[in-house]
Formats: structure tokens, C-alpha cells, sequence
């Protein structure tokens, strides 16, 4: 007979702390979620393991954006289920101003709930994070080419500087 409570690995929620993870990034070294929000908000971006126009364009409308978010206190993760070797050259291809990480096992990808037994990831998907972990908005695309509007993220960012947290801080 077994005893005990047996409770469901919940996913990613608006409103509730993002999952932790351990991923490798385009250099093999080891980035932990909660050590790199360091006090800060972070936007997830969940991209294919694919190489195309799509994911192209979604790292480069990333990395035009890149100086708002972090005007906005804000810094930026890609996750892609592709392996370290796929995300460096992807990376010296885009030379994006963030890591891309790998999540070869898809663990992130479950753990956020996006995770597609078929394609890995349908479209691309975003997790804004305030500074404490907390979700604060989330996109998943319908398709590769359904992109984020970066005002959204911006937005978003924009509130979570200005949470209460820091008007305790104001003089």
C-alpha cells in the first residue's frame, strides 16, 4: 500500500513562478534560469530547431528589440530544442546580443507546457518573467511564422518595472 500525496508536475501559468531549468548554451556552458533573472525581468523565447526564414526572422526582430527590453530592466533568453553545435551556428549566423540555449531532451519545453510530440515546438512561443520569476505574460505561436508583437513584451516589461516592489524604493 502507498501512502502519501501524489500531486501533478504543474506547467507554466500566468500568474504563478516560472519552471527553473539548467540548459547549455551556444558555447556548452551551463545557464540556470534563476541565476541569470538575477534581480531583473527576462523574455523567454522558445524557437524551432529549424534554420529557415521564420526563425530567422524571429532572432533578428528579437535582437532589434534587444536595447528596449533592457531599457526596461529586462534581459532575454532563446531556448531551441536543437543541439549546442545547431544553436552556435545559429548563433554566428543572427549574432544575437543573448544566449540561445539548447533543451535537446525538450524538458523546458514540457516543463512550459509547449512541447509537440510531432513538430518539438508548433511556432514560436514567449514567457515574459518578472524579476521575482513570476510569468507575467505569455504568447504561443499557432504556427512558425505567428511572431510576437514586441509592444506586447515591451508593455509587459514596462509593468513589471514599475511594480510595487520598486515604488517601496522610491524617495
Amino acid at each position: 500500500m502507498e501512502f502519501g500525496h501524489k500531486y501533478e508536475e504543474l506547467v507554466a501559468a500566468q500568474g504563478h513562478k516560472a519552471p527553473g531549468f539548467a540548459l547549455k548554451d551556444e558555447e556548452g556552458r551551463s545557464v540556470s534560469l534563476y541565476d541569470f533573472i538575477d534581480g531583473h525581468s527576462v523574455v523567454l523565447v522558445f524557437i524551432r530547431d529549424v534554420d529557415d526564414a521564420h526563425t530567422g526572422e524571429l532572432l533578428d526582430y528579437l535582437k532589434d528589440s534587444y536595447p528596449r527590453i533592457r531599457y526596461h530592466r529586462g534581459d532575454a533568453l532563446a531556448i531551441s530544442p536543437g543541439s549546442v553545435d545547431f544553436n552556435r551556428k545559429l548563433f554566428e549566423k543572427h549574432k544575437p546580443p543573448f544566449h540561445i540555449l539548447s533543451d535537446e531532451d525538450c524538458s523546458a519545453l514540457k516543463k512550459y507546457g509547449i512541447y509537440n510530440e510531432y513538430d518539438k515546438l508548433v511556432g514560436p512561443c514567449i514567457f515574459v518573467l518578472n524579476r521575482a520569476g513570476i510569468i507575467m505574460y505569455s504568447y504561443e505561436g499557432k504556427n512558425p511564422e505567428d511572431i510576437v508583437s514586441m509592444s506586447d513584451v515591451i508593455a509587459v516589461l514596462h509593468d513589471a518595472m514599475i511594480s510595487p516592489l520598486d515604488r517601496e524604493y522610491e524617495i
